[in-house]
């Protein structure tokens, strides 16, 4: 392939294969990376499809990818098919537009197109699902984080909802982030059902779990453990700030008082993993102050969500990751590239565990740098 060939060898260039299949899965994108003939790009449109996926978590890895893949079409089907459709449209959408290389072959110019697909499926009522699968194509120009798919599903929702002459029950069915499938559950009966006084830490744990799974607004247990075990086969370090800001997100919305059935169907903790995992040493190296921040922007995730809570419900929206961008946006102008930097910024973006190596590893090398200047410079002539 020359022009329509997804992979760059020069990209790997300075990327080192650390593990089999853990992290980015370099050493298979080296090996598709060596093979430009035509009958290699069934496969290499497959990792990129697959890598967009696993982007959805914050991860870059077509193994992670294809366990969410496997979990969305044993348990929704057809959010899996919706997906799937928007997602290669805009993988050929972004190769049309000549998008940076990167961005293509890494995913990340798959993963909101991927989100519209899933949520339309579940937000929208049937007879739009046509219509809307035409339009709910993009290129994603801001691959950081999910602003061209939330931007894109609120004002489509909107426009629904204004045009619906029966928008009551269009708004009744987006103000839940679950599926319609995953209400009928006996679990989302159940929750609604409780009082607000009796905590059920069973259901809890429930909500912490299937918070991974509402980032396809999907209420499955089954898909959310899926979705962690494939964030864990990426990184564990993304694995464990995203369960972390999955635990502080639904504690701090029942210490909040949220209607526990919003708790137990982990409206409360999706938002909260996604920050985790963004900030939790992806687009920070790893440190102590990085760390806390980190902390810090998922309890602001969790404070922005209720208050933002209030002002979507009067115009009958959906939050969707609405306070997620909003708090990584802002947190992101904390990074710095010097040297010494409090909040660094990653100098290529990895799994968070070579992040730091690369790092640690670069600002050894500049310091021995500087001791070898100063010492010629102190050398008697």
């Amino acid at each position: 392939m020359s022009e329509g060939k997804l992979r760059t060898s020069s990209y790997y260039v300075e990327e080192r294969p650390r593990g089999a299949c853990i992290g980015d899965f370099v050493l298979l994108k080296n090996f598709l990376a060596e093979k430009d003939k035509p009958i290699w790009i069934p496969l290499q449109l497959l990792d990129t499809l697959l890598r967009g996926y696993s982007q959805v978590a914050f991860s870059n890895n077509p193994l992670s990818g294809l366990l969410i893949v496997i979990a969305l079409g044993a348990t929704v089907p057809k959010v899996l098919a919706f997906s799937a459709a928007t997602g290669f449209l805009g993988l050929l959408l972004s190769m049309l537009l000549r998008d940076p290389q990167h961005l293509i072959e890494n995913g990340l110019t798959i993963y909101n197109p991927l989100l519209i697909g899933a949520v339309s499926c579940s937000l929208i009522p049937k007879f739009y699902g046509d219509v809307y699968l035409a339009r709910s194509l993009g290129s994603d120009k801001f691959p950081c984080t999910t602003w061209p798919f939330t931007l894109t599903e609120l004002v489509l929702l909107f426009i629904l909802i204004m045009e619906d002459s029966s928008g009551e029950s269009l708004t009744a069915r987006v103000m839940d982030n679950a599926t319609s499938d995953a209400r009928t559950d006996d679990a989302s009966f159940i929750a609604a059902n409780v009082a607000d006084v009796n905590v059920d830490w069973g259901m809890v744990f429930r909500g912490m779990v299937v918070s991974t799974s509402q980032l396809f607004c999907v209420d499955n247990v089954a898909t959310g453990a899926v979705i962690y075990l494939a964030v864990l086969v990426y990184s564990p370090a993304t694995a464990a700030f995203s369960f972390l800001g999955v635990f502080i997100g639904t504690l701090t919305g029942l210490g909040l008082g949220v209607p526990h059935n919003e708790v137990f169907t982990g409206l409360w903790g999706y938002n909260c993993f996604l920050t985790g995992a963004a900030l939790g040493g992806t687009f920070f190296v790893l440190n102590i102050q990085t760390a806390a921040a980190t902390l810090v922007a998922i309890v602001y995730t969790v404070a922005l969500q209720y208050v933002l809570r209030i002002l979507f419900a009067k115009i009958g929206l959906p939050l969707l990751t609405v306070p997620f961008a909003i708090s990584t946006t802002l947190f992101l102008n904390l990074r710095s590239t010097s040297r010494n930097a409090v909040f660094p910024k990653p100098l290529q973006l990895s799994f968070p565990e070579k992040q730091r190596y690369d790092y640690l590893k670069n600002r050894r090398q500049t310091v021995r740098r500087n001791v070898d200047d100063s010492d010629e410079d102190s050398a008697p002539a």
